[in-house]
């Protein structure tokens, strides 16, 4: 029983990453990244042959491609959103879904494979772009650009890709894609400044000077994941920053709403009519 468990969920996760991989948006998204690393590479090797002595110093491997890794991780938030609701609203499309669930799997093994299989497939594209861009960074100023710093937050934004895809399927069960995107996007803006602005308050001041827009800040404060504090973390860790953030009590709450959150996407998907 476990073997055919087991041979189920690699034929789905293989099914998820060849569908996505034959995608021409998936094709243009490597093509337009290989593209501009290498003219990032090649205006960094002119700046660098044409500046002064100072000014080279400070042009160092490591400093631009913590840069790139802000440019990187942004743009992969994108990707993930992307990729994350097509992986689901394709399957409604084509009518492909009914004859996914006339298989012996069952939803909850959907949606885990749709989502790991489509996080594989991200996450490999992020390393792809991080790594070459590593490779031609340290070319260009004769100089190692891959820190130890960069591979664990390279470690980190895997966890980031995961929880915005996660976050992107959820809506895609409601909505088609341009409006999964746009709620994607809100919410993770909404709680990128929720996030900043609570951190800020004490915990006796939340009831004071409340409107509509201070509850919805406080509603996403505390029950959505605060998917942020990964990006700020893997940033910090990048730029060997001080990290100024409470760590365990960040990371208990990302455990729990995010757990929260995928119980209701599993109950979403077992009791959705489709």
């Amino acid at each position: 029983m476990k073997t055919i468990q087991k041979a189920q969920w690699k034929a789905m996760l293989k099914d998820t990453i060849l569908k996505e991989m034959r995608s021409k948006t998936l094709i243009f998204i490597f093509i337009a990244t290989t593209l501009i690393i290498f003219l990032a590479h090649a205006l960094l090797k002119l700046l660098v042959q044409s500046s002064d002595a100072n000014t080279a110093m400070m042009i160092t491997g490591a400093n631009n491609l913590s840069l790139m890794f802000s440019l990187i991780n942004f743009w992969s938030v994108i990707v993930a959103g992307i990729f994350g609701i097509s992986s689901v609203r394709s399957d409604f499309k084509s009518n492909i879904i009914y004859q996914y669930l006339s298989f012996p799997i069952s939803r909850t093994q959907y949606m885990f494979s749709r989502i790991i299989g489509t996080w594989i497939l991200v996450y490999s594209y992020y390393l792809y772009a991080y790594l070459l861009s590593a490779l031609l960074f340290s070319v260009a100023t004769n100089t190692m650009a891959l820190t130890v710093s960069h591979l664990v937050s390279m470690l980190l934004m895997g966890l980031y890709v995961l929880l915005v895809i996660l976050i992107s399927f959820f809506y895609s069960m409601f909505v088609g894609k341009i409006a999964s995107f746009i709620f994607l996007i809100v919410t993770v803006l909404t709680i990128s400044i929720s996030t900043s602005n609570m951190r800020i308050v004490e915990f006796a001041d939340y009831a004071k000077n409340l409107n509509i827009f201070r509850v919805i800040g406080l509603i996403v404060y505390f029950f959505l994941p605060r998917i942020n504090y990964v990006s700020e973390l893997a940033g910090a860790v990048a730029s060997n920053e001080v990290i100024k953030l409470n760590v365990g009590l960040e990371t208990l709450h990302l455990v729990v709403t995010t757990a929260l959150f995928v119980f209701i996407a599993n109950w979403v998907v077992r009791k959705k009519n489709f």
